[in-house]
């Protein structure tokens, strides 16, 4: 980490102030004569629950709609804290460059439980597992909307869809010439610069938007945590109405520390991505290419006892993800059916110098043995029948299965079903089952570093060879099978006083089975080194299952269009099947209150809290190293205030500028330090070496925006 040097954000906002005061680099999308006809359309009708437009309460699954309009009040600061205002979603800010998200399963900071779209297009970083939100190659500005499907989603999407589904959609293209620009800045240490601009030419229409993010250390303010940058292109041809072809391209790089169950990684992971797509009313298409370098090193000793054995290599790798998928909806043959069809391909590799292939590097009759080096590659393909009858406008049943197959586990086939009932306008009532699952990553699978051994290390001369085969046993585990859940689930959605006031009540039963875990064998030998045949330190497929039972009570109101208040409860218990022992690991309850006000003349304002309930973090990395105990961490109870407030105003009838604040406070209310708080176990060693999560501190930043 290095200092932020105060001569840079001088000339960085400089030039932000030049481009803010600048007509032609200053422009909105021209969204004010849509504004009132699509407000409430936007929140009563979703598309991902069953991959196309419905009542929001007809939705054969749990929904959350985050609006245009909750985007441009909230407080945040980052694309993931948005997720804080739907009902019982586990947010864990990790770092300053890492957020992991979940919900209605186990506490874990993976993030590997939900997949994640952005215009359809799967953003989960396939070497990894889970999605770099930070490093998305689009920001607040850019998303027009959000919906999340709370509860297993594989029966349309295919694997990693576990327990639900994060779908951004993006801001369309305007048809006037628009541009957009802003900077915020502020502690710990924070500079954002955006800019962003689309116009259209007869049935051609272009976009582009830029990001930097300068990311100041929860740990030490006066310190840098590194920097996030994003480019992104668009270009988009309009045959009608509903028939267009898009064209879109991405590049971005996060730089700075990433926590995951394997140890901290430190250092660059770059995205980019190419996609073309095409869309009308009854077919849809896409395929996309990305390519992830990585850069990093693990901030994890290889100590055993106190005594330093080996330390990991820097690792370079590039990873490539080829992926195309299709969807059909069929000609009404029967009026009362819904028929939807589709499917996808998407091949996989990873190629490294420093990974050792643990099928060749250890065994003597293959011509790799003892070479360094691996070049993998996964294939995987899925295909989908989803159907809806509607034998009466009241009623709608749901039934859809998927098969999905791939090189590396078992193919899985996933069913669901489900029935909704409407038996009085604006009243409804749902019922479903389904079974979804989640495909280990490579990381999980092979994962194998190798090692330097330092001067003073116990391990010499033919010892190396034989620890460098031990490696092939740390971290990644080829024999892992798919996590399973399989989930029953009712709700109620009760909508009053002309859909002003809305009510939801939703409750789930899963069945957890296969979670992937770290787990540690570490055996010692007479002398008292770590025995290398019998030893690892490998992800498993835990032998116990998990029931998770809980349920989320959400009311929203609106009394007038300006305001929009939220106060939901989700509440959540988690057993070991075997014995029915309660796991303390996750938080009981998540509770928000809070709301927004964005008014037509200048005002905009919105407060929330997120409370959370006190539980045990016991898989805390261990300051010694991967090869020590895991660690156990009591987080108690925490809430978080994110607040905005900013005033916008016409200082010339075609521009519109917005100042205001932005406020981040956790606060924890019984234990000190009270406005500091974890969201992942971690501290400071007696050395002054800080491990695992890094504690939350105060966010208050200021803005300038400006439209034409």
């Amino acid at each position: 980490m290095h200092r932020v040097h105060s001569e840079t954000r001088t000339v960085l906002f400089l030039l932000t102030g030049l481009l803010l005061i600048s007509g032609p680099a200053l422009a909105q999308e021209d969204e004010q004569e849509l504004e009132v006809e699509m407000f409430f359309a936007s929140e009563e009708t979703v598309i991902s629950a069953a991959r196309h437009e419905q009542e929001i309460g007809m939705s054969p699954s749990a929904v959350t709609v985050i609006t245009r309009e909750d985007i441009q009040a909230f407080g945040a600061v980052n694309l993931p804290d948005l997720f804080r205002l739907v009902p019982g979603m586990d947010v864990l800010t990790t770092t300053p460059e890492y957020t992991a998200v979940t919900a209605r399963m186990n506490w874990t900071n993976e993030g590997n439980h939900l997949l994640a779209l952005i215009d359809g297009r799967e953003v989960t970083i396939e070497l990894a597992g889970f999605p770099y939100w930070q490093a998305q190659p689009v920001s607040l500005e850019d998303v027009e909307r959000i919906e999340i499907i709370r509860g297993p989603g594989s029966a349309l999407y295919g694997a990693n869809a576990l327990s639900g589904v994060i779908n951004i959609t993006t801001r369309r293209i305007s048809k006037k010439p628009s541009a957009w620009a802003g900077i915020l800045t502020g502690e710990p240490g924070m500079l954002s610069l955006g800019t962003r601009a689309s116009t259209s030419l007869d049935n051609w229409g272009f976009g582009f938007n830029a990001r930097l993010d300068m990311l100041g250390s929860f740990n030490d303010p006066r310190l840098s945590a590194g920097h996030v940058w994003k480019v992104r292109a668009v270009a988009e041809y309009r045959l009608s109405e509903h028939d267009r072809f898009r064209f879109e391209g991405g590049l971005s790089e996060g730089n700075g520390t990433v926590t995951a169950a394997t140890g901290n990684l430190n250092g660059n992971l770059s995205l980019m991505n190419l996609r073309a797509a095409y869309e009308s009313e009854n077919l849809r298409g896409q395929i996309y290419w990305n390519m992830t370098p990585v850069d990093t090193e693990f901030e994890a000793p290889l100590d055993f006892q106190g005594v330093r054995l080996a330390q990991f290599r820097p690792i370079n790798a590039l990873g490539h993800t080829l992926d195309g998928d299709i969807q059909w909806t069929l000609p009404q043959f029967f009026e009362p059916l819904l028929l939807i069809a589709g499917g996808g391909v998407r091949y996989s590799t990873v190629e490294s110098e420093h990974f050792l292939d643990a099928s060749t590097f250890a065994d003597l009759t293959s011509p790799r043995y003892h070479e360094v080096g691996l070049d993998y590659s996964e294939f995987r393909a899925g295909a989908f029948l989803h159907g809806e009858l509607s034998p009466a406008d009241w009623v709608t049943a749901t039934f859809g299965l998927r098969l999905d197959y791939n090189t590396i586990t078992d193919e899985f086939i996933s069913p669901r079903l489900a029935a909704v009932f409407r038996p009085m306008p604006g009243q409804y009532f749902r019922a479903g089952v389904a079974r979804s699952f989640r495909k280990p990553s490579f990381v999980e699978t092979h994962l194998h570093v190798k090692v330097d051994f330092p001067d003073g290390s116990p391990i010499t001369g033919a010892g190396q060879d034989r620890f460098q085969e031990f490696m092939t046993r740390i971290i990644g585990n080829n024999d892992l099978e798919n996590e399973e859940l399989i989930s029953f689930e009712i709700g109620y959605l009760g909508q009053f006083l002309d859909a002003r006031l809305s009510v939801a009540l939703d409750l789930y039963y899963n069945l957890y089975r296969h979670e992937v875990e770290m787990y540690s064998d570490m055996v010692p030998d007479p002398q008292g080194l770590p025995d290398l045949d019998r030893s690892s330190f490998m992800y498993t497929n835990q032998d116990r299952d998990m029931l998770i039972l809980g349920g989320e009570l959400a009311v929203r109101f609106r009394p007038i269009r300006e305001v929009s208040l939220l106060a939901s409860w989700a509440h959540r218990e988690v057993f070991n099947r075997q014995d029915m022992k309660l796991i303390d690991t996750s938080p009981k309850n998540l509770i928000t209150l809070g709301g927004r006000y964005l008014s037509e003349w200048g005002l905009v304002a919105s407060l929330y809290a997120f409370c959370r309930s006190e539980f045990w973090d016991r898989a805390v990395q261990n300051p010694g190293g991967l090869m020590e105990p895991l660690l156990s961490d009591h987080l108690d109870n925490a809430i978080l205030f994110i607040g905005r407030l900013g005033w916008k105003f016409k200082p010339l009838d075609s521009l519109e500028l917005e100042v205001g604040t932005r406020i981040y406070l956790p606060v924890s209310p019984f234990s000190a330090p009270y406005f500091r708080y974890r969201e992942f176990g971690g501290g400071m060693t007696t050395y002054g070496k800080y491990y695992g999560g890094h504690a939350l501190r105060r966010i208050f930043v200021g803005y300038i925006q400006g439209t034409l």
